[in-house]
């Protein structure tokens, strides 16, 4: 009879046990997300497991690339979203300041290729003082921030990132401390963008009195930071090293880069692994951290979601654990209505860090229809005002609930930038291109651009130009160059000499908006000519006289090409349009020579690896022959147009130049096939055909020819292997060249 009422105690204390234990808060989970560059996309992996568990995250914190992770998972991005976006961007060209050719000023599009590094430096007139000074980082990271941007719009603002959906840290280091500095608050998108800043690779992050790089130096797995947070269980991803990656990546960047880690305080990152309930470990071999290509990463995420699912029993026990039944949802619902919004209402636009008349000139390029703007369109914007090369950065935040506010941050260059190009090739052997564009006054409207090119065919370019408003500008250009030129006649050298140019540009107007540019213009064009080794030309004899001329011109181009190298979509159509005189308005005591150039091609997508691209150009010469210049002639051969004289029509496959009649049409296709992302067999099919008269330029003379090539794109330029046979030469002509032209 004792038994009955002892059995009902305990029944009753089990009971209670439960009720208490059901009344209490579950405990707190937090994600720590290791660095480690491309192979952090393992984390987007290992998350798509979490939610396929029913795990919740209540608090996620990562170092570098587990700071991107990690802050955009925070914001509302799940697994899937984030795998997308990964798959779909352009890492290359993210890590990069490097701006879309379509999003550059038309002036500046035929020069987006051929720098290879930019030194800035100081010049302090009223002082006479200057000095060249080192970036702070390869990269300013102006892409990947505009990319952070807009993917964190509605939390652009100053804010505790406890606040955020999951709240969500990361880790920087101070280089005026030496410090660990812990990211809780702030501008979300800046506080990633300081947490990947690699020493050496991007630009360190200024905030208040810090000036921050990558935190992968002093913590690159903060399990700590999660736990300082509240997390009471600790799930962490971690990528297992690479057993080989020292002795294959020695010497290079990547060494560099991995190498940073021996500064970190081992101990401290033991401890956070021995912290760590549930880790998972990717292996991403062979891939290494600078892998961004688009194979590389999708098999870096199944290696993310491989190692997660290993883990799948503990992650089974922690859940059950937790108290989480399956009827319960298997991830927390995080409502972030900006993610889908894709068409942004703006009720303002506003500028700061420049002059309210500047402020005006820029809003002035801003056209938006309805008041409305797309968020890709708000990535172009931001592109476009970046590449006018006015500014170090260009930020922007959208203030308030809808209709926003946008209000652009700009940076002026308070610096010069000194630009360098290098090109081999079997015609000019080597050449340097030095650049730099100086501003003399404070104001973005006024420009000094200085270019010299160093070959055996150097020259020198100086421009002076003002902008006037967002279309136009105008301004004084000169150009000093010394060429040394053998003309051939049908693949025979007939004649040698060398000329030096002195050519002064007054340019009356420059129009340019979108992809047009329209100019016009007075040059004068001093020729000085001399002998060469090669040869003693009678000039004389050839028609080649020192002599000043006096030329007026109208030149047009529409360009919305996506590459100058190997383009894949867009057109591009240039004429000119040129008066040439000896006295203002005569030609040899005659009227003006007339001369008129076309060129128009557009690339063809045929399948996603063959291109065709057909193209016409030609030029016009409308007036009697006895009153043209020889140097004025239609020059047609060599492999590039304009590179000895700005009218030479280049015929691929030729050994030189030669002499044509008075009209001169061009047809050709090249057939371009794509073997990998950096490699490409291309074919050149043309016929070059000249005649006396316009109207009967079909009754001429023809010369076919075809140009056979392979081309790898180096991180210096393509480097070109040709072979082509010409009927205007003759013969079988071969090429090799590194580097962009110039």
């Amino acid at each position: 009879m004792q038994r009955k009422p002892l059995s009902l105690t305990v029944l009753f204390f089990l009971i209670f046990t439960i009720a208490i234990a059901q009344n209490q808060p579950r405990k707190k989970v937090g994600v720590v997300l290791k660095g480690g560059g491309a192979k952090g996309f393992a984390h987007i992996g290992a998350l798509k497991v979490l939610e396929e568990a029913g795990i919740p995250i209540d608090y996620i914190a990562g170092t570098s690339m587990g700071a991107i992770v990690g802050g955009l998972y925070a914001v509302g991005y799940d697994a899937n979203k984030l795998d997308s976006i990964s798959r779909t961007q352009d890492w290359l060209f993210l890590l990069s300041d490097n701006t879309a050719r379509e999003n550059l000023p038309p002036q500046l599009k035929d020069a987006s290729e051929r720098y290879l590094v930019s030194l800035p430096y100081r010049v302090e007139f009223k002082k006479r003082s200057g000095k060249l000074s080192l970036p702070t980082g390869m990269i300013m990271g102006q892409n990947l921030y505009s990319l952070f941007l807009n993917l964190t719009i509605g939390y652009q603002d100053y804010m505790d990132f406890d606040d955020l959906p999951i709240p969500f840290g990361c880790i920087a280091a101070d280089i005026r401390t030496g410090k660990e500095v812990a990211l809780r608050e702030g501008v979300l998108a800046q506080a990633i963008r300081a947490s990947m800043a690699i020493p050496g690779m991007f630009a360190p992050v200024e905030i208040d009195s810090m000036l921050l790089i990558d935190g992968g130096i002093v913590n690159n797995y903060p399990a700590d930071l999660v736990k300082e947070m509240g997390a009471d269980v600790i799930i962490g991803v971690t990528i297992l090293p690479d057993k080989n990656g020292k002795e294959k990546n020695k010497e290079s960047l990547v060494e560099v880069i991995s190498g940073l880690s021996n500064f970190l305080d081992k101990q401290k990152e033991e401890e956070n692994i021995r912290n760590t309930d549930i880790l998972i470990t990717a292996d991403t071999h062979p891939y290494g951290m600078l892998n961004f290509e688009k194979n590389a990463i999708d098999t870096i995420i199944l290696r993310g979601e491989k190692a997660a699912r290993e883990k799948w029993d503990e992650l089974m026990a922690l859940k059950t654990s937790l108290g989480i039944t399956e009827s319960d949802s298997l991830r927390q619902t995080i409502v972030n209505p900006y993610i889908e919004m894709d068409s942004l209402e703006i009720e303002s636009i506003q500028f700061i860090g420049l002059s309210p008349k500047e402020s005006v000139e820029m809003l002035k390029r801003i056209r938006l229809k309805d008041n409305k703007i797309t968020r890709k369109d708000l990535e172009t914007l931001t592109s476009q005002i970046y590449a006018t090369g006015m500014f170090t950065r260009v930020l922007y935040q959208l203030k308030g609930d809808s209709p926003f506010r946008l209000v652009f941050e700009v940076e002026k260059k308070d610096f010069k930038t000194l630009n360098l190009g290098l090109r081999f090739d079997t015609d000019d052997i080597a050449a340097i291109l030095a650049n730099t564009t100086i501003r003399p006054a404070s104001s973005l409207n006024s420009v000094i651009n200085i270019t010299t090119r160093l070959s055996k065919n150097p020259y020198f370019v100086a421009d002076y130009y003002i902008n006037h408003g967002i279309f136009y500008r105008g301004g004084i250009s000169y150009k000093l160059s010394r060429n040394e030129i053998n003309i051939f006649d049908r693949g025979k050298r007939s004649y040698s000499f060398g000329v030096t140019l002195n050519s002064l540009n007054l340019n009356f107007s420059e129009f340019y908006f979108s992809n047009v540019k329209l100019h016009f213009g007075l040059n004068f064009d001093n020729f000085y000519f001399f002998s060469t080794l090669a040869n003693h030309t009678d000039f004389q004899r050839i028609g080649l006289n020192n002599k000043l001329y006096v030329n007026y011109f109208l030149e047009g181009v529409y360009d919305n090409l996506d590459k100058s190298y190997f383009p894949t979509s867009g057109q591009y159509f240039s004429f000119r349009y040129t008066l040439h005189t000896d006295n203002f308005y005569q030609m040899n005591h005659d009227l003006p020579l007339n001369a008129i150039n076309l060129r128009f091609f557009k690339p063809i997508k045929i399948t996603d690896k063959l291109n065709l691209t057909p193209e016409i150009s030609g030029r016009a010469l409308l007036h009697a022959p006895d009153s043209i210049p020889l140097i004025y002639s239609n020059f047609v051969g060599g492999k590039f147009d304009g590179h000895y004289f700005p009218q030479q029509i280049a015929l691929p496959g030729s050994g030189g130049m030669e002499i044509l009649k008075n009209s001169v049409l061009k047809a050709q296709a090249d057939i371009r096939y794509q073997l990998t992302p950096t490699q490409y067999l291309y074919t050149n099919l043309h016929v070059a055909v000249h005649n006396d008269k316009v109207l009967k330029i079909f009754n001429g003379s023809y010369f076919p020819g075809i140009n056979l090539g392979y081309s790898y794109l180096t991180v210096v330029g393509p480097l070109s292997v040709e072979v082509g046979y010409s009927g205007l030469s003759k013969k079988t002509h071969a090429y090799v060249g590194i580097g962009h032209y110039f």
